[in-house]
C-alpha cells in the first residue's frame, strides 16, 4: 500500500499536469466549474443538505454538488469530484463526516489532495502574496481572507492549507487566525470598510486571472477610477466605491492599474441547476 506521502505527491502532480495540459498558468487561480466544462464534466448544483456531492462515470461524467454549503466549499467540492475523474475512482458520493471527520480513504485521501493542489498550488499563491505586498508567514485576517477570496475557497480551508500542506505558516499563526475566522462577519466589514449583508471581496489591481465570480447582494470593493460595464452589478460610491451584484450576468470592471478588464460573473442567490448556467438571466435547464 502506497504511503500518505506517495499518494499526496501524485495527487498534486496531477493536478500540476492537468492545469498544464489546459493551458493555465502556474501562477493562476482557477474557477473547477470552467475546468469542468473543459474535461467535458457536466456539473449540477442542488438542494441537498445531508451531501457534499457525488460524483457518477457513467455514460457521461457528472458531478452534482448541495448548493446549501458555502461557496468556497462548494467549489473544494467540485475539484474533490474532479479528482476521482481524473483518476478513474468510479462512483463516488461524498457525504458529510460525523463532527467533521471522515474515516480515511486512499482514494479521498487523492481526490482531496488533488483538489489543494488544483485549486490552491503552491507557485499560485505565493505569486498572489507577492502581487499584494504581504508576508505569507504574518497574514493579518483580513489579508488572509482577501486572498481566500481570490482563490475562491473557504477561510479556514486557506489558512490550514497555508500551515499544513505548504508549511509556510507557523501553527501558532494559523490558530490565531482560526480564531478571527469564528467571525467571519466582523472581517468581511473590516474588508469592505462599512457593514455588508452577505460576502465582499476586493477587485483591484492585485486580483488575477481567475473571474470575480458573486452572488445577487454580494458587494466587490473597487478603486475610486474603476468603470464596470454589464446590467449584472451596480455601481455604487457610498461609503466607499463598490460594485453590488443586482441580476445573474457577466460584466467587465476596467481599472485604470491593469492593463486587462476583471471578468465579473453574478448567479442568482441560492442557484440550483447547471452549473453553466448560473450566470444567465433566463435559460432552459434539461
Amino acid at each position: 500500500m502506497n504511503s500518505k506521502i506517495e499518494l499526496g505527491t501524485r495527487a498534486v502532480q496531477e493536478a500540476t499536469r492537468l492545469r498544464a495540459r489546459l493551458g493555465i498558468e502556474s501562477t493562476a487561480a482557477i474557477c473547477p466549474f470552467d475546468m469542468a466544462a473543459d474535461l467535458g464534466v457536466v456539473v449540477r448544483l442542488h438542494a441537498l443538505p445531508s451531501l457534499e456531492g457525488i460524483y457518477s462515470p457513467e455514460e457521461k461524467s457528472v458531478v452534482i454538488l448541495s448548493s446549501e454549503r458555502p461557496w468556497g466549499r462548494i467549489r473544494h467540492t467540485c475539484a474533490h469530484e474532479l479528482g476521482h475523474h481524473v483518476f478513474g475512482h468510479g462512483a463516488s458520493i461524498d457525504e458529510p463526516g460525523l463532527n467533521g471527520h471522515k474515516a480515511w480513504k486512499p482514494e479521498e485521501f487523492m481526490a482531496d489532495r488533488f483538489a489543494t493542489g488544483l485549486l490552491m498550488p503552491k507557485l499560485a499563491v505565493m505569486a498572489a502574496v507577492e502581487r499584494h505586498g504581504w508576508n505569507v508567514a504574518k497574514l493579518s485576517a483580513e489579508q488572509a481572507f482577501v486572498l481566500a477570496q481570490e482563490f475562491g475557497v473557504g477561510y479556514t480551508n486557506f489558512i490550514s492549507h497555508l500551515e499544513r500542506t505548504l508549511k509556510v505558516m507557523d501553527p501558532r499563526t494559523a490558530q490565531e487566525l482560526r480564531r478571527n475566522g469564528l467571525n467571519l462577519k466582523r472581517i468581511r466589514n473590516a474588508v469592505a470598510g462599512f457593514d455588508v449583508a452577505h460576502d465582499v471581496f476586493v477587485g483591484d489591481e492585485h486580483w488575477g486571472a481567475r473571474p470575480i465570480d458573486i452572488e445577487t447582494g454580494d458587494i466587490v470593493v473597487i478603486p475610486p477610477n474603476a468603470l464596470f460595464c454589464g446590467h449584472c452589478a451596480r455601481m455604487m460610491h457610498e461609503p466607499i466605491p463598490h460594485l453590488l451584484g443586482v441580476t445573474a450576468g457577466e460584466g467587465r470592471l476596467n481599472l485604470r492599474s491593469r492593463s486587462s478588464a476583471l471578468h465579473v460573473r453574478v448567479s442568482q442567490r441560492g442557484f440550483t441547476g447547471l452549473a453553466r448556467y448560473r450566470h444567465m438571466d433566463e435559460f432552459d435547464d434539461e
